[in-house]
């Protein structure tokens, strides 16, 4: 029989359940407290027991009252490694993600790599996915008829390096963002080790929806529930039809190592890339290593521009706090010194900083001597307001500090957002624009934008 646990399940969803004729047991996961070193939990059995496993992420006063005697699932070995090994027991999880679980992850829901994020306050429209080559039908249609019954969607999912995982989305929200989705892997073809799927009206009814889904998908996983349609399995294929689905998975599996192959490649680059999205993160946090700072990923960016970079803070052997680096370019010394913060605005003093060096650059007796036949300025790069879409982020110094911009013209000062420079090394690598253009934008005095959006793509060998 087919061992079903439901975790955060009332006693109404689970008979409701059974009288489909499942055989259900409940228990209970909690919400995560003492910064996740505590989970609360209870099962009648070992997770690593159950077959099937329902996680719904809301933990009603009811359910608390009626399982008193919750466990610290850190303390519970057996459990917490069969949520942590995807792809043993429970074979299925199933998660209905309806509040915050204290982790950016799902951690409940036995499925790490799910990362989720906080959705907009009343999203509506659900679209469907198809195409996905490894879509499973039957799950895949009875994701899709549940649209109906969503009520609200808390949270977005993503999939970070799932891999050997494929993550198909099967629900979309109008901007692209999934609200369902389930994952297999080519040797469990037809087995979805995990689905997300947001608050439903009637859970009970979702829950039906998902294992009827699966006895289609995948039978043997309920070996007691035959219809019988055994005649229709492997076992009973004729000789032709054999060959033509030994041709069938011989070409499944080329190209599933043609992916796996492609995304190793992918996560490859994207370690090489990774300092281009961390302009958009990253800061000058002194506890994070010298490379993940934003000085080190402002450096990387500028140096594949073309531009030549001196790290002043390594050169000056004085105990006087000079600017970040020298950006050489020609006959250009751009003075630059680099900043970042979670606050909605940089504040004034940032820009004081540096207009006072730019002011007696001249006249300052360290070791550090500018070279002859330069044109100097100066250049603040700026990553702020981090925690919030780029899109979101308001411009550098405006409103009352907008009078700062004029300073910056006045006095040859470039004042630079991440976000700015991003859409320029972005513009780059898509050949929008080349990189001797990107150097010369970002030379300009005052506050410094770029527009990707009339940029052409250059030709082919053209300059």
């Amino acid at each position: 029989m087919t061992q079903i646990i439901l975790l955060n399940f009332s006693a109404k969803e689970a008979e409701a359940i059974k009288k489909a004729g499942y055989e259900v047991e409940r228990g209970i996961m909690g919400r995560s407290e003492a910064a996740g070193k505590s989970i609360p939990f209870w099962a009648p059995h070992p997770l690593y027991e159950y077959d099937v496993l329902f996680y719904k992420s809301t933990v009603i006063d009811e359910l608390l009252k009626e399982f008193p005697n919750c466990k610290n699932l850190a303390a519970e070995t057996g459990s917490l490694n069969a949520l942590r090994n995807l792809g043993g027991s429970p074979k299925v999880r199933v998660s209905f993600i309806e509040n915050e679980t204290g982790f950016a992850q799902l951690i409940q829901g036995g499925v790490g790599f799910i990362e989720l994020h906080k959705a907009e306050d009343n999203v509506s429209v659900f679209l469907d996915t198809t195409g996905n080559v490894f879509q499973i039908d039957p799950v895949h249609t009875a994701i899709a008829g549940l649209k109906s019954q969503i009520v609200k969607v808390t949270h977005f999912v993503t999939a970070k390096d799932p891999y050997p995982f494929f993550h198909v989305p099967a629900l979309l929200a109008k901007n692209g963002s999934t609200i369902a989705a389930y994952g297999t892997t080519y040797e469990s073809q037809g087995l979805p080790a995990y689905i997300v799927l947001p608050q439903l009206k009637n859970i009970a009814q979702g829950v039906i929806a998902i294992l009827k889904a699966l006895e289609k998908s995948t039978p043997a996983l309920f070996p007691d529930r035959s219809d019988g349609n055994w005649s229709e399995s492997d076992e009973f294929l004729l000789p032709d039809e054999k060959n033509l689905n030994d041709k069938i998975n011989r070409i499944i599996a080329e190209t599933v190592s043609t992916i796996e192959k492609l995304k190793r490649e992918l996560v490859e680059l994207q370690k090489v890339n990774a300092y281009v999205r961390k302009l958009l993160t990253a800061t000058e946090d002194p506890k994070i290593d010298i490379s993940e700072r934003l000085s080190s990923v402002v450096r990387k960016s500028f140096e594949f521009l073309g531009f030549q970079v001196e790290d002043i803070d390594e050169k000056t052997k004085s105990a006087i706090k000079k600017e970040d680096f020298w950006v050489k370019d020609g006959d250009y010394l751009g003075i630059t010194e680099v900043t970042g913060t979670v606050n909605v605005n940089p504040k004034a003093q940032e820009f004081n900083a540096i207009a006072g060096r730019m002011m007696s650059i001249y006249k300052r007796k360290t070791d550090l001597t500018l070279p002859e036949g330069v044109t100097v300025k100066g250049l603040l790069v700026l990553n702020y307001d981090t925690l919030r879409h780029p899109s979101s982020r308001p411009k550098a110094y405006t409103g009352e500090l907008e009078h700062l911009v004029k300073s910056a013209e006045e006095q040859d000062i470039g004042i630079l957002s991440t976000v700015e420079l991003h859409k320029i090394i972005v513009a780059v690598m898509e050949g929008l624009l080349s990189p001797e253009d990107a150097r010369n934008v970002l030379k300009k005095s005052g506050r410094i934008e770029f527009d990707s959006s009339r940029q052409k793509k250059k030709p082919e060998g053209g300059s």
